[in-house]
């Protein structure tokens, strides 16, 4: 991929983190729980893979003309992190997040509230600490004529079934963020402002087809969009204009804990799509893995792979505490030999 290192405008980079293992968080968490442990089944949602200081070596390598990076966490930040590098900004959920919120075990609150990070720019990108950049990107790879790249593919709403454990997954939070867009957008009149973004050639055929079906027996509403979970692109002022129009359900979905009937941040893209404030491109280089044995030759090979752009490692309560054990080692050992150097977010002592 040839780089292109200027795009006008600066692009910041978020990304959060969470040390599970810090006492003082898991006191907190056993708290407000109201359990004796954290041994429960929430473990694999806060679970440290130890893999973070690679995510900085990649972003050092391969997207050098970042502008700043904003870390997040509950205020515990790494013991290695280098403070005094100029491109970074640490960020604790009490510089941004309402007190009435805190202390919050939600990833959801915690990303909700982004836009009010004081100095974030108006574009920026932002990443779960499982999501790695694997080969060089350009700033045009996330923005385009100043607008966020992304692929808005319709679906129909897929219902999922129940299971105890994780109960609806996300599927119920992604139907909550189309009902309340439909509260606030036409769908006609959104496709009317720009029929390329909503039946151009970033779509393929079979997803052109279902953006008919859609428009043909669906009554202006829209019913689903195809997942992704990379990194996403967004703008400042959408989350800005967001929270201005729909203060009442996110205050709502800002809990301590994750629940089902509520948003989730992906209400910020479909916000973003509805209003036609994107750049539409076919999206094909990111990859997600779940981290089980059953991927990890395939996690492996595309580490390895420069035309997977970027990867996210996506754990799950089903990786058991031997195969962590085992995909830890095997998977860090790679991220080793790709990333051997320290980058200037780390302390070189």
């Amino acid at each position: 991929m040839k780089v292109n290192i200027d795009n006008g405008f600066p692009i910041d980079f978020v990304v959060t983190w969470l040390d599970s293992n810090d006492p003082k968080w898991q006191e907190e968490f056993c708290k407000y729980k109201g359990i004796t442990t954290t041994a429960d089944q929430s473990k694999a949602r806060y679970r440290d893979w130890d893999f973070f200081k690679y995510w900085f070596r990649a972003v050092e390598k391969y997207a050098p003309w970042v502008h700043k990076v904003y870390v997040i966490t509950n205020g515990k930040f790494p013991d290695w992190i280098n403070s005094d590098c100029d491109k970074l900004v640490l960020v604790k959920h009490s510089d941004y997040i309402p007190e009435q919120f805190l202390p919050t075990f939600n990833s959801r609150t915690i990303e909700f509230y982004m836009n009010r990070i004081k100095g974030l720019s108006e574009h920026f990108v932002y990443f779960n600490d499982d999501m790695y950049l694997n080969a060089p990107v350009s700033p045009d790879y996330y923005f385009r004529n100043g607008l966020p790249c992304d692929n808005n593919a319709e679906s129909v709403y897929n219902v999922t079934a129940y299971h105890p454990t994780t109960r609806f997954h996300i599927s119920v939070g992604l139907f909550v963020n189309v009902c309340v867009i439909n509260g606030h957008f036409d769908r006609r009149e959104v496709v009317k402002q720009s029929r390329k973004n909503w039946y151009g050639f970033h779509l393929g055929l079979v997803d052109r087809l279902m953006s008919f079906i859609i428009s043909r027996y669906h009554n202006g509403w829209f019913v689903g969009f195809r997942s992704r979970h990379i990194e996403q692109p967004y703008l400042k002022s959408v989350f800005d204009d967001a929270w201005a129009k729909e203060s009442g359900m996110l205050t709502e979905s800002s809990t301590r804990f994750r629940e089902d009937a509520t948003l989730t941040p992906y209400f910020f893209r479909y916000w973003q799509f509805a209003s036609n404030k994107f750049y539409p491109v076919r999206l094909n280089n990111g990859r997600k893995f779940t981290l089980l044995p059953l991927y990890l030759p395939k996690i492996l090979r595309a580490l390895k792979d420069p035309n997977v752009w970027s990867l996210c490692l996506n754990d799950t309560a089903n990786c058991n505490e031997d195969d962590y054990q085992k995909m830890q080692r095997e998977v860090e050992n790679a991220f080793n030999m790709k990333f051997p150097e320290k980058s200037s977010f780390e302390k070189y002592i």
